[in-house]
């Protein structure tokens, strides 16, 4: 059965004319006649009643026009997809992200790509830095949200974030203002693995040092609300993007760091550098314009 055939079926059910539908199919009505003839020989039954020079539905014919017109209705919406997506208007995009970029920069733009681009599907991952690198080099997202330097020299597109300055997360101990180091140290470093960051890792020791302050590591936690967590409990202070402050989270306190200058939580967008399928290219040029 040719999706020709159903179209020409449809046009005639409507107009219950010969002549008339062809003339709106823009073909002449002897092929039209014997599209229909085939239609009918294949299906094994009639689809019109054609007495008295006047063509009629059968029971049959009645039937089968609500399953004819959503069989069209589906092909014309399978083609428009495909079309869409060989435009890059349509399709799947697999998002990795790190935890620092859940709270602001990352919902920011999904939001946007929802307004501009409905059609792009995306599919989120919450990885480490280290985990969105090997998960591009197996091509099992397309789009990630780490923390540089990345050390892949020209196998990454890489689009700059603003950086996010660091704060503190303490147990709530129901004090506020500004905390200097040797608080925080005081309570003990809730941190992420070294191997999980290694750059930022060594940065953020190295303040502690630089300002003659020593500070244990109590616990490691590779995600923010873990972290989150282990400070409610009381198992030491974090340090984490500012942009954390959006999240409420009972039994801790957000608070500046001061005396001393801190690391920053450096973020970028990176891509395999490679032909990518046109929808990526497409939410790629969303995101980056978007700051």
């Amino acid at each position: 059965m040719e999706l020709r055939h159903l179209r020409h079926f449809l046009a005639v059910a409507n107009e219950l004319h010969m002549g008339r539908a062809a003339r709106l199919l823009g073909m002449a009505q002897p092929p039209l006649s014997q599209s229909i003839a085939r239609l009918e020989k294949e299906l094994g039954v009639r689809l019109f009643d054609r007495a008295n020079r006047r063509l009629t539905l059968t029971q049959a014919g009645a039937i089968f026009i609500d399953e004819a017109r959503a069989s069209v209705l589906h092909a014309d919406a399978a083609l428009a997809a495909a079309k869409a997506a060989e435009r890059g208007m349509a399709g799947v995009v697999r998002i990795g992200f790190d935890s620092a970029a859940l709270y602001h920069p990352l919902p920011h733009r999904l939001a946007l790509l929802r307004r501009v681009l409905p059609g792009a599907q995306t599919k989120l991952f919450e990885l480490s830095t280290n985990d969105q690198l090997d998960a591009l080099q197996r091509g099992a997202i397309d789009i990630g949200f780490a923390h540089p330097p990345f050390g892949t020299g020209d196998r990454l597109d890489v689009h700059d974030l603003p950086a996010d300055n660091t704060i503190a997360v303490l147990p709530d101990d129901g004090r506020d203002g500004e905390v200097s180091l040797a608080e925080i140290a005081a309570f003990g470093l809730i941190l992420f693995p070294a191997a999980q960051g290694p750059v930022l890792h060594a940065r953020i020791m190295d303040s502690f040092m630089k300002a003659g302050i020593e500070v244990r590591i109590t616990q490691e936690a590779g995600r923010a609300l873990t972290m989150l967590s282990l400070v409610s409990a009381g198992l030491g202070a974090a340090l984490l993007p500012q942009s954390i402050r959006r999240l409420a989270f009972k039994g801790v306190r957000y608070a500046d760091i001061v005396g001393t200058p801190f690391p920053t939580w450096p973020l970028a967008m990176i891509a395999r550098r490679q032909p990518q399928p046109p929808v990526v290219r497409h939410v790629w040029r969303i995101f980056a314009e978007d700051g």
